[in-house]
């Protein structure tokens, strides 16, 4: 009998522990929460780099600073990363740190903006996540389930590891065929 690591699917994203420790000359710091231990150890390592840093969050007891800009809600906080988009220079790096679902939706805001995946570094804090349902093409938010039925169609779906990068979620397809809603078909 041979035992084998089980290897996540390639599709699977993986986040960061600790910033790389690449050239920059601004970096861009998106929070979902300044109070957040992983926010907090990021920032931290950020400062001893001699690049000017820009943190943008939700809440938070922070004062608001050139360096720190505090949004009161995820819509505030989208339109500011929108604007530190439009005015970065060339080598910005990013880091985005709160749930797989907050971070997915600013990774895509930052690529149709113009970011390569190579300036983009992920830290997961969170567990909340999107589900994208396969037979009506609803995204809806859950947490760490593996069975859940679909907000929109009420189709019972099975959580699938593979996680889409263009959707920022993770595949839900039909548990039971024969069982779609909890009625059994013949």
């Amino acid at each position: 009998m041979t035992t084998h690591a089980v290897q996540p699917l390639f599709s699977t994203p993986v986040y960061q522990n600790q910033p790389h420790s690449k050239a920059a000359t601004r970096r861009l710091v998106v929070a979902q929460a300044l109070d957040q231990s992983p926010v907090e150890a990021l920032i931290s390592e950020l400062q001893a780099h001699a690049q000017p840093l820009q943190v943008l969050a939700i809440g938070g007891t922070g004062t608001a600073s050139d360096a720190l800009q505090v949004a009161a809600s995820q819509a505030e906080l989208v339109q500011m990363l929108h604007a530190a988009l439009r005015s970065a220079p060339v080598g910005t790096r990013l880091y985005l740190c709160g749930d797989e679902a907050f971070i997915w939706q600013c990774r895509e805001i930052a690529r149709h903006a113009g970011m390569l995946n190579e300036e983009i570094e992920l830290f997961c804090a969170g567990s909340r996540r999107q589900l994208y349902c396969v037979h009506c093409s609803a995204l809806q938010d859950i947490a760490d389930q593996t069975e859940v039925a679909c907000a929109n169609c009420g189709v019972n779906l099975l959580v699938r590891a593979h996680f889409s990068q263009r959707l920022g979620a993770y595949m839900g397809v039909c548990l039971d065929p024969n069982n779609v809603r909890g009625e059994v078909r013949p």
